[in-house]
């Protein structure tokens, strides 16, 4: 196991505020996401942490025990404490986690399913067969039978939403692209209720996300890559713009 503190990782000292440990706790959260904590890497010492975030030590405690609560770490004794990210908990909570903390995560997300859903609607377009086709369609169906009003608000709606862009990925027939967008959207998914949640006061929200969706598959059926591709663009865009004024 790991015992040198990373030299990639910079905590920043804390100001004065009522939740001193979840802020404590979002900056060890960020720095696993992103890989400056790994799996088995020591945190710094207790007098350590608490000279740089210039907090006290019933602080630190309390947000450590915030992120053994989570799994993000595990506490060995005199030996220290050290980052527990293998089998426990789930990488997509991990994002859900960061979104929920730091908004700006928002934004990156949806730069990245910008590019990577939209090629898949676009190599959808090129490649899909019939079966794959009719597999994208019952998105359509399947949203009818739960209400088209409810596609936003029930967890539902949530999962046939996830559940078209892994058909998506299929669609593609590449088989290396698809295996690449099902382990991105694994992790994506951590995002799901965070944009489900702020998305449900929206007027009219689940009649523009389906929609909106039927351009995609519309695109798909007729064999339209570039009108496909722009479908899947037009849907992110404006998922940021109203994420955008909901968190203003």
């Amino acid at each position: 196991m790991k015992t040198e503190k990373n030299r990639d990782m910079v905590l920043n000292r804390i100001e004065k505020s009522p939740d001193i440990p979840s802020l404590v706790a979002k900056q060890i959260i960020d720095h696993i996401a992103s890989g400056k904590l790994k799996p088995g890497d020591k945190l710094p010492s207790e007098y350590d942490m608490t000279a740089t975030f210039g907090i006290s030590r019933i602080s630190l405690r309390e947000a450590m025990k915030l992120l053994e609560a989570k799994g993000y770490i595990a506490s060995h004794g005199r030996r220290g404490k050290f980052v527990k990210i293998t089998g426990s908990p789930a990488l997509e909570s991990t994002i859900e986690e960061l979104i929920s903390v730091d908004h700006d995560k928002i934004w990156e997300l949806l730069a990245v399913r910008r590019i990577i859903d939209s090629e898949a609607a676009r190599m959808a377009a090129l490649n899909a067969a019939k079966t794959q086709i009719a597999l994208l369609k019952k998105f359509k169906t399947e949203t009818e039978k739960l209400g088209v009003p409810n596609l936003v608000s029930m967890r539902e709606g949530g999962k046939l939403y996830a559940r078209f862009y892994n058909d998506l990925a299929d669609a593609t027939n590449n088989t290396i692209f698809a295996h690449l967008m099902k382990s991105i959207s694994s992790l994506l998914k951590g995002a799901l209720p965070y944009s489900r949640q702020k998305l449900i006061g929206v007027p009219g929200v689940s009649e523009i996300f389906y929609t909106q969706h039927m351009k995609i598959i519309t695109a798909i059926e007729k064999g339209d890559p570039e009108a496909a591709k722009s479908s899947v663009i037009e849907h992110i865009d404006w998922l940021e713009s109203t994420l955008k004024k909901i968190l203003k």
